[in-house]
C-alpha cells in the first residue's frame, strides 16, 4: 500500500518535456557553456500530452474515467534485481516516476497494485519459472500478471499458464507504448501471450548501440560519424576500414593485453547478437500463414560468420573478451579513451559521462552494406515481458492495471529515462540525442530468438558457436532437424490453448 504524502514527480516531468518547446519560442535555453542545450523531442516518450484541457486529456491510455474495480488486489511479479518498482519516493528521478506510475493507476482504477520482486539469475532460471508455473497450477494468486527474461520466459507458453491477451478487454495493442514488431512477430494464430514496452525499464536501457570515441575519431583525421549515418554509410566496411591499424601496445609488455588501445572491442559473445539483427539475419522468418520458418543458413548468415570470426580471432585491431580471451574490462578500455568502437547499450552511457575524458558519441550498429534500408538493433536477451496468468483473481481488473501501467509508464517513467536522464543529462548534444531517437526505432523482433529458449534452445546458437569459436556450417547441419521438429512442437502445442 502507498499511503504517502504525494509530492508529484509528474508536473516536474510535464515541465522538463516542455522546455524545448518553450525554449523555442523565446531564446534558446544555454548550456553551462552556452551552447543550445535543448533537445529533439522522442518519437516515443516526447508524445505524451503534458496539459490537460477540456478536449485532450493528460493520459496515454483509453481506458475510461468511471472504470473503477472496488480496491481489487493486482499482484506484479518483477524480476527484482532489475529494480523497475518502486515503493516508496527517494528523490531519485526515474524511482520516483515509477512510484509515481503505480500511484495514478491505483488511484484512477481502485485497485491496489502489490509488486512481488522475486530474484532471478541465470542459474536459478529454473527456479523462478517453476515459482509460476505452481502459482498457476495450485491457483495460489500469488502473482496476477507475470514478468521475465525474454530469453526464458516464452518457454512457458506452451505449459498453459498465459492467458490470450488479444481476448482481454481493455488492453489496446495499437498504442505506442508496446512494441509492436514484437506483437507482428510473436503473434501465433492470432493469438499473443507476452507483450512488452515501455512497462520495462529495460527496453530503454538494454537496446544495443555503438559507443565510439569522437576525439580518437578526429585525431585519426576520419569524417564525422554522425554524418556518416545521416548519409546511410556507416556500415560494417566502414567500421573495419576504420579499426585497422588503430592497435598500440599502450602499456609497453609486448604483448596484446588489457591495457592496450584498440579499434573495436567485443566484449563478449553477447555482443556479437546484436549485428544479427543490425544486418538482418534471422532464425526464422514468418511465411504466409504465420508459421515460422528456419531461415538462417545461407548465404549471407555465412559471411556475416566470417566476419565475425575474423573481429574475434584475427584481428589485432579488435578486442573481444569471449571465453579463451578475457584478458580486458571492455568498459573500462572506452572510458578510459583506449577503443574507438564499443559495441555497448544505452545503459551504459551514464559511466561515459561519469568518467570519461574524451568526447564520445553515440552510433546506430552497421549497416550490413549501403544497399540496406535502415540501422537495426535488438534489445539484449534480458529484456523483460510480461503476460497475465490464467490464475488471475480478476482478468478485467489485471488487464486494466496492465494496460495502465503500461501508458503510464510511456508517461512518466520512459521520460524521466530517456528524455531527462540519456537524452539531456547525459547527451553531449543535440546531435546525439537524435540518435538515441534513429537507435530506438532500429529495433527489431525475431519469433525465433524470443521463443528460442522453448525450441530447443536455439536462440543462443550464434553465441554459443562464437564463444567455442566452432565451425558454423556443421554445427548447424547437426541441430537443423531438431530445431525444426522444435518449432513444429511448439507451434502445434500453442494452437490447441484456449
Amino acid at each position: 500500500m502507498k499511503h504517502k504524502i504525494r509530492t508529484s514527480i509528474a508536473s516536474f516531468l510535464v515541465f522538463s518535456m516542455l522546455l524545448p518547446v518553450l525554449s523555442s519560442c523565446g531564446e534558446k535555453a544555454a548550456g553551462k557553456d552556452g551552447s543550445d542545450s535543448s533537445s529533439a523531442q522522442a518519437q516515443g516518450s516526447g508524445d505524451v500530452l503534458p496539459v490537460e484541457t477540456e478536449e485532450k486529456r493528460v493520459y496515454a491510455d483509453d481506458i475510461a474515467d468511471d472504470v473503477k474495480f472496488g480496491g481489487q488486489t493486482v499482484k506484479f511479479m518483477w524480476w527484482a534485481e532489475n529494480h523497475e518498482f518502486a515503493e516508496e519516493y527517494t528523490g531519485e528521478v526515474v524511482n520516483d516516476a515509477a512510484f509515481e506510475r503505480e500511484m495514478s493507476v491505483e488511484a484512477r482504477l481502485n485497485v491496489d497494485i502489490v509488486n512481488v520482486g522475486e530474484s532471478y539469475t541465470w542459474d536459478t532460471k529454473d527456479l523462478y519459472l517453476d515459482k509460476i508455473r505452481s502459482s498457476v497450477m495450485a491457483n495460489d494468486g500469488a502473482y496476477d500478471v507475470a514478468s521475465g527474461q525474454y530469453a526464458t520466459l516464452p518457454g512457458l507458453v506452451a505449459d498453459k499458464v498465459f492467458v490470450n491477451l488479444t481476448d482481454r478487454k481493455y488492453l489496446d495493442f495499437s498504442k505506442p507504448y508496446w512494441v509492436q514488431q514484437l506483437i507482428e512477430e510473436t503473434s501465433i494464430d492470432g493469438k499473443l501471450f507476452l507483450v512488452t514496452g515501455d512497462l520495462s525499464q529495460i527496453t530503454i536501457n538494454q537496446v544495443w548501440c555503438v559507443m565510439g570515441n569522437d576525439t580518437m575519431r578526429e585525431n585519426l583525421g576520419y569524417d564525422s560519424l554522425i554524418g556518416m549515418v545521416h548519409e546511410g554509410k556507416w556500415t560494417k566496411d566502414t567500421m573495419n576500414t576504420m579499426l585497422h591499424g588503430v592497435y598500440a601496445d599502450t602499456d609497453g609488455n609486448q604483448a596484446k593485453s588489457g591495457g592496450d588501445t584498440f579499434g573495436l572491442v567485443i566484449g563478449d559473445a553477447n555482443c556479437t547478437y546484436p549485428f544479427l539483427n543490425a544486418w538482418e539475419i534471422s532464425y526464422t522468418t514468418l511465411n504466409e500463414e504465420g508459421y515460422p520458418e528456419l531461415t538462417f543458413y545461407n548465404d549471407k548468415t555465412i559471411s556475416a560468420w566470417e566476419q565475425m570470426m575474423t573481429w574475434c580471432f584475427d584481428t589485432q585491431d579488435v578486442a573481444y573478451g569471449g571465453e579463451g580471451n578475457v584478458y580486458f574490462n571492455a568498459g573500462s578500455a572506452f572510458v578510459e579513451g583506449r577503443t574507438l568502437f564499443d559495441i555497448s547499450i544505452f545503459g551504459n552511457v551514464k559511466y561515459c559521462v561519469e568518467k570519461m575524458e574524451d568526447r564520445y558519441i553515440l552510433l546506430p550498429m552497421p549497416k550490413w552494406d549501403e544497399e540496406q534500408a535502415g540501422y537495426y538493433t535488438w534489445i539484449g536477451e534480458s529484456n523483460t515481458l510480461f503476460g497475465i496468468l490464467t490464475s488471475a483473481g480478476n482478468l478485467d481488473a489485471t488487464s486494466a492495471a496492465l494496460e495502465m501501467m503500461a501508458a503510464e509508464s510511456y508517461r512518466l517513467v520512459s521520460p524521466a529515462i530517456y528524455e531527462i536522464n540519456m537524452k539531456t543529462r547525459y547527451s553531449a548534444d543535440q546531435e546525439m540525442s537524435r540518435m538515441f531517437d534513429l537507435i530506438r526505432e532500429g529495433v527489431v523482433f525475431n519469433f525465433g530468438l524470443v521463443y528460442g529458449f522453448a525450441m530447443n534452445y536455439m536462440n543462443v546458437f550464434w553465441k554459443s558457436n562464437i564463444s567455442t569459436n566452432g565451425n558454423l556450417s556443421s554445427a548447424w547441419k547437426s541441430q537443423e532437424k531438431s530445431y525444426q521438429a522444435s518449432i513444429d512442437k511448439f507451434f502445434a502445442a500453442v494452437r490447441e490453448l484456449d
